[in-house]
């Protein structure tokens, strides 16, 4: 761990959370190639904001990456979650960068790019929790299930039957709540990840649903109250498709197809040269590229 702390000082040292950030590949840029992305605040690991005002991440350098094959300058700004589409309709950013999942009802509003990661989304609970002692299979694809994998579903949601579970408000999270523990689960809805996770922490959850990463994120980071007592467990089989989408891609309007070509390409170039995987496992700890 603290060799992937150190890592990251190193790579994003000096970037300020809310500043407006350039980046550009040197005598390549017109002046006129400006691009200004919106990205999330704080979901770690894809964006991290410190106390000191420095937002770092894996999304942070994959933009800065992606600015340079396209040779452009690159503004970025921070958005609130509730916002990102109205912003993206008033036009105060070209695109949004920030652990977006793409998913068929979104792309009826906006053009994503090819996804750029892929990584599960998990149940957490605190160590100790009836929960943990659930059984199902280790890997859920909602796309594609067989007898068993139906089986295992139907596990997972009669453990959580009465359960108090978080999710986060328009969400492919809070999309999942409502198809499938409507009804069933006391469904908690959170405007904000801070809210959500002191709560499971300190009892007033029996489980959140979220991405792995950021939980595997929180986890190592020493999730509890102070005193050591309060850790966080995954629980229940890693979950993919349904409405957890496609993949994590960029975000832009539908009339901006020329821009989507460009980033697709930027995204191409750098699956092909291992920049992509490279940063996935820098800041992910394991390869979480999308193919």
């Amino acid at each position: 761990m603290a060799d992937r702390v150190a890592r990251r000082g190193f790579l994003m040292a000096g970037l300020a959370a809310l500043l407006v950030l350039m980046t550009a590949a040197p005598g390549t840029a017109r002046a006129d190639d400006l691009i200004r992305i919106g990205t999330y605040r704080h979901y770690p690991p894809w964006t991290i904001s410190s106390p000191t005002g420095i937002i770092t991440g894996f999304e942070i350098d994959l933009i800065h990456d992606l600015c340079q094959r396209m040779g452009a300058k690159c503004e970025i700004s921070a958005v609130n979650w509730e916002h990102i589409f109205e912003a993206l309709d008033a036009k105060e950013f070209d695109i949004y960068i920030g652990c977006m999942t793409i998913t068929p009802e979104r792309a009826k509003r906006v053009l994503f790019s090819q996804p750029y990661a892929l990584t599960p989304e998990y149940f957490a609970t605190l160590k100790g929790n009836d929960l943990t002692t659930l059984l199902t299979l280790n890997r859920l694809d909602l796309d594609h299930m067989d007898a068993d994998d139906q089986s295992s579903l139907t596990t997972l949601i009669q453990a959580l039957r009465n359960k108090r579970v978080g999710v986060h408000t328009d969400t492919v999270y809070e999309t999942f709540a409502n198809q499938y523990l409507k009804n069933i689960a006391d469904i908690r809805i959170y405007h904000s990840e801070t809210d959500q996770y002191a709560d499971i922490i300190h009892g007033r959850l029996d489980a959140i649903l979220d991405g792995g990463a950021a939980l595997h994120e929180f986890i190592l980071a020493g999730n509890n109250t102070g005193d050591g007592t309060a850790e966080l467990t995954l629980f229940g089989p890693a979950l993919l498709g349904g409405p957890f989408g496609h993949g994590v891609g960029a975000v832009m309007p539908r009339d901006a197809k020329g821009l989507r070509t460009r980033i697709d390409a930027a995204l191409d170039a750098a699956k092909a040269d291992g920049t992509l995987a490279r940063l996935s496992l820098t800041w992910f700890g394991y390869n979480a590229a999308a193919e």
